[in-house]
C-alpha cells in the first residue's frame, strides 16, 4: 500500500469526540437480543444493555464474550438490525466464527471514557458493570481469555482508548472506521467539532493527562499486553479516516507490533461493518482462522 502524508495528529479520544457528527437514530427494534435495563451506580440512573447468543447454544458451554461499542447516534439495539444479527447467525451456523456471546452496551454520546470533570463514568459502566453482571448471567471463559472488545465510529475511538488503558483485559480489540491518529492534534480537533465548554468536561485540558497517545502506547510488541488487534476503515469511510488508519497501520509495521489492517468495501456504516464482523470474529476468537475476504478488500498483516 502506498505512502500517505501523515494527517493532523489527534488520540483516540479526540477523535471518538469528532463522531459525534455522525447520526443514526432508529427505532427499538422487535428482539433477535435480549435486552436488560438496571440501574447504573456508575452514571447514577437507569441504562441498559442487549445480548446476543449464538443459534443453538445450550447456555451451559462457557464462550468468550465480545463487548460491542455503538457510535455516537446509536444505542443498545444497533446490533439487532437484521443486516448484523443474521450475519453473525450464518457465520456462526457455518462454522466460520465460534459461538460467542456479545454485549451491547447503551453509551450515548459519552466517547465511552470517564470524563474528566467526573460528571460521567462510562468506561466504568461498561468494565464494572455490565461486563460483571453477563458473567454472572452466562457461563463465559474465565479471565482475559474470555474477553473481547470491537468497537465502530465513536466505539471505535472510545474503545481504542478503553483497550490501551490495560490491553491485559481483553484478548482482542477490533477498532473499525475510527480515526487513530497521535496526540499532537487531538486539541486542534477537538476544538474544531466539540463546544469548549463540553471538551473541557470530557476531556480536560491539553496535558491533563485525559487520553493515551496510541502511536506512544503501541511503539513496540510489549504494548499489546499479549492480546490481538485488528483494525481498519471502509473504502469510503468519512473524512480522512481511511487515511489515518493506513498510516496507523505504516507506524505498526516500521515497529514490528503485530496486527492486522483491513480496508474494506463501503461507506460509514452497519452494513459495511456487518460484511467486517465475521471476518474479525473468526481471526479475533480463533487465530487460526482461514475465512476468505472478498476482493474488493485489502488484508495486511503483521504474524501475531
Amino acid at each position: 500500500m502506498s505512502s500517505l502524508p501523515r494527517p493532523p495528529g489527534s488520540s483516540g479520544l479526540a477523535l471518538a469526540a469528532g463522531l459525534l457528527l455522525i447520526a443514526c437514530g432508529h427505532a427499538h427494534p422487535q428482539g433477535r437480543l435480549e435486552y436488560v435495563k438496571v440501574e447504573s451506580r456508575s452514571e447514577g440512573r437507569e441504562l441498559g444493555y442487549g445480548i446476543y447468543t449464538p443459534p443453538g447454544w445450550d447456555r451451559t458451554t462457557p464462550l468468550p464474550l465480545v463487548v460491542l461499542l455503538h457510535g455516537a447516534g446509536d444505542d443498545e439495539t444497533s446490533a439487532d438490525r437484521t443486516v448484523v444479527t443474521d450475519r453473525l447467525d450464518k457465520a456462526i451456523t457455518d462454522g466460520h466464527v465460534p459461538a460467542m456471546v456479545m454485549v451491547t452496551p447503551r453509551g450515548e454520546r459519552g466517547f465511552w471514557i470517564n470524563w474528566h470533570d467526573g460528571s460521567h463514568h462510562w468506561q466504568d459502566w461498561v468494565l464494572d458493570e455490565v461486563v460483571p453482571q453477563v458473567r454472572a448471567k452466562f457461563p463465559i471463559i474465565e479471565g482475559a481469555a474470555g474477553m473481547h472488545l470491537m468497537g465502530v465510529s465513536m466505539g471505535g475511538g472510545g474503545g481504542m482508548q478503553l483497550w490501551l488503558d490495560d490491553p491485559t483485559r481483553f484478548s482482542s480489540a477490533t477498532i473499525l472506521s475510527a480515526p487513530i491518529l497521535d496526540e499532537e492534534g487531538t486539541w486542534e480537533f477537538l476544538r474544531r467539532f466539540v463546544p469548549r465548554r463540553g471538551m473541557e468536561r470530557a476531556f480536560g485540558s491539553p496535558g491533563a493527562g485525559s487520553g493515551t497517545d496510541p502511536y506512544v502506547a503501541l511503539s513496540s510488541p510489549e504494548g499489546l499486553g499479549g492480546g490481538r488487534l485488528l483494525f481498519g476503515a471502509a473504502s469510503r469511510d468519512l473524512g480522512r479516516i481511511l487515511d489515518s488508519n493506513v498510516m496507523f497501520h505504516e507506524h505498526l509495521s516500521t515497529h514490528a507490533v503485530p496486527h492486522r489492517f483491513v480496508e474494506f468495501e463501503g461507506g460509514h456504516g452497519w452494513e459495511a461493518w456487518s460484511k467486517v464482523f465475521p471476518f474479525a470474529l473468526c481471526h479475533q476468537l480463533q487465530p487460526t482462522c482461514v475465512m476468505q475476504t472478498p476482493e474488493a478488500w485489502s488484508v495486511e498483516q503483521l504474524p501475531q
